[in-house]
């Protein structure tokens, strides 16, 4: 027999063969009467009812992302981003506690991103505090959240805050509650596996006592200080010490190596506990020492303040890690992190950027690490790490105004408009001798959200036209886009190519032109002076007079007439700070400010502007 009829006669027993076995598994299914689509149908429905019981298991962790657990549809472009908050604290207010829902409401107003109708919100806060009297009962505290009027079947779009201070217990209150969707803002992640990156948010501990917190803020000046490095704490032991945590004989190991080289303060028991009580913190958690006033007095005194792992990354965190690192950045020192997982809203924090983030298996080195720190890093450091404390964590509202903004930049919902100042107009010359431009408006909205957006000035909360980080062309570049631009239309030639260039040297942006603002008390002559000398600045928009004087400008004022528009507003009493204010009245990006006795030729002002 030949290769080709045996090939043939394979093909036929290979098909006949699974004729047989496609007709048998048929008969089966038809005896039987099992459905395979609803055998799969079945396999689906497991898998959804296993989900569900995920979300409403008597659990904080559920597998929730921002792209499955939150409902975006309730938050369309075509309405600005809304936050609705629950009237009513969720757990009992004390003196404690500085918030009331109405300071909350008054604080989300001013960033635009209230409203009190829950059908038009994209999310809702409800606020809980974190006290020990109110961890026992987690079935009411369940049974509170689930009543909440928005919250359905699983609360989407629902953020529950958990605020906790340096004085509130070491566990989180909403262990072994049932969240289902919504997302957790709190201090205290322990374990470390119930934070869920990208959905949770992690906040710091707040202060009690905010009135004075700028009192208690340190200079960043000199670089050299009293102390190399500070740690004060005492470690609750834990029979389960987790894979990288800093022990009390790893911080006796630093002081044996730095002893008689640079000088320290380290101290490993507490003589006053941070809450004034004997209770320890939570097991295997380095506890403060102290209140916070004695605190800063010694980090003050101190070029880096450790703030050590109590055990690993999934050991989880408690509020005496982040408490030293906030008060760090009040007193200038740079805080130095070592083996801690996760930090406050480090979702939009460059962390880095502010102190020294060291693996735990690093901290053997540690030492050579810091020694090779230069002045300039240290006072770098200092000075963004006031920045994020000012941004960040000044005050428990601002706490939960980034929280909000982590949440709206989520949904690529731009930050509202920044507010401007509207003073009480006095008068209006309206004399414009040429055309009036004012700079465009808020063109980058949805690119807004870089790097540098959070951890820059002027921060987060608001939107402005453009800002520092998308600059126009500069003159430093003309030449060689004349260049560029000449190779492809070398028939025009270079020279005409660059002369057009430098004739329209902002060709890639709008043309724009700047407002003088003058703050004036009781110096009219000089006003008057100063005023005239403005006259013929081609790029000059417009004059806004901040006028500090108790009384309104007299009717027989001479005012002069120097071809723009003067608008005279009222400050807010005699203050110089009047004149950093946004007047309404301002209408373009470039503002120089004079004061009232200033003069200067009308060509060095137009000199000044277009460089």
């Amino acid at each position: 027999m030949g290769k080709p009829l045996k090939l043939l006669v394979i093909c036929v027993i290979v098909l006949s063969a699974l004729f047989v076995y496609a007709t048998r598994s048929r008969f089966t299914w038809e005896v039987t009467g099992i459905d395979n689509n609803q055998d799969q149908r079945m396999v689906d429905e497991h898998d959804v009812q296993e989900g569900k019981d995920d979300l409403l298991s008597n659990s904080t962790w559920n597998p929730c992302t921002f792209d499955i657990c939150f409902n975006l549809e309730k938050c369309p472009f075509t309405h600005p981003f809304a936050t609705y908050v629950y009237d009513d604290l969720l757990t009992s207010s004390s003196k404690e506690n500085p918030f009331s829902p109405q300071l909350l409401v008054d604080v989300l107003k001013e960033t635009g991103s209230y409203t009190s109708d829950p059908t038009k919100a994209c999310v809702f806060f409800s606020i809980l505090w974190n006290r020990e009297s109110e961890r026992e009962n987690v079935g009411h505290l369940e049974t509170q959240i689930h009543s909440l009027a928005q919250w359905g079947e699983y609360g989407e779009n629902h953020i529950l805050v958990e605020l906790s201070t340096d004085q509130s217990p070491g566990r989180s209150m909403l262990e072994g509650v049932s969240t289902g969707k919504a997302i957790i803002a709190r201090s205290v992640i322990s374990p470390a596996k119930l934070f869920r990156t990208g959905f949770d948010i992690l906040l710091p501990p707040l202060r009690t006592a905010e009135a004075d917190s700028m009192d208690l803020l340190s200079p960043l000046l000199p670089v050299s200080r009293e102390t190399f490095i500070h740690f004060h704490g005492e470690h609750s032991p834990h029979q389960h010490r987790g894979p990288g945590a800093i022990t009390p004989e790893h911080i006796r190991s630093l002081q044996q190596l730095l002893k008689g080289k640079e000088r320290v303060d380290i101290q490993l028991q507490c003589q006053q506990p941070a809450t004034g009580k004997t209770k320890r913190a939570v097991e295997g958690q380095w506890m403060l020492c102290g209140d916070q006033k004695s605190r800063l007095e010694l980090c003050s005194k101190s070029m880096f303040s450790l703030v050590p792992s109590p055990g690993g990354p999934n050991a989880g965190t408690g509020v005496g890690i982040y408490t030293r690192l906030i008060e760090s950045l009040m007193c200038g020192s740079i805080p130095v992190v070592v083996g801690v997982g996760v930090l406050p809203f480090d979702e939009v924090i460059d962390w880095s950027r502010a102190g020294l983030i060291v693996p735990s298996g690093r901290y053997s080195d540690i030492l050579y690490i810091l020694r090779s720190v230069s002045s300039g890093d240290i006072q770098n450091f200092r000075l963004k790490g006031r920045h994020l404390w000012y941004t960040y964590f000044s005050s428990p509202l601002r706490v939960v105004q980034i929280a909000v903004a982590i949440v709206r930049s989520r949904t690529l919902h731009p930050p509202p408009p920044a507010p401007h100042f509207v003073g009480k107009q006095l008068l209006y010359f309206p004399a414009p001798h040429h055309k009036q431009i004012t700079s465009p408006s808020f063109t980058n909205d949805f690119t807004a959200y870089s790097w540098s957006f959070w951890n820059d000035i002027p921060g987060p909360l608001f939107s402005y036209p453009s800002s520092p980080f998308n600059p126009g062309l500069h003159f430093s570049r003309l030449n060689e886009v004349a260049v560029a631009h000449s190779a492809s239309q070398s028939a025009k030639g270079r020279a005409a190519i660059e002369s057009t260039f430098k004739k329209n040297f902002l060709v890639n942006v709008p043309p724009e032109q700047f407002t003088v603002v003058i703050i004036t008390y009781k110096r009219n002559e000089e006003l008057m002076e100063g005023l005239a000398h403005l006259k013929g600045i081609p790029s000059l928009n417009k004059v806004v007079i901040v006028w500090n004087n108790e009384d309104d400008p007299s009717a027989d004022l001479k005012w002069p007439d120097i071809g723009i528009p003067i608008v005279v507003v009222r400050g807010k009493g005699n203050s110089l700070n009047n004149k950093f204010l946004p007047y309404k009245a301002i209408e373009t990006e470039a503002v120089l400010q004079l004061d009232d006795d200033v003069l200067m030729a009308p060509e060095e002002i137009e000199f000044g502007f277009r460089q």
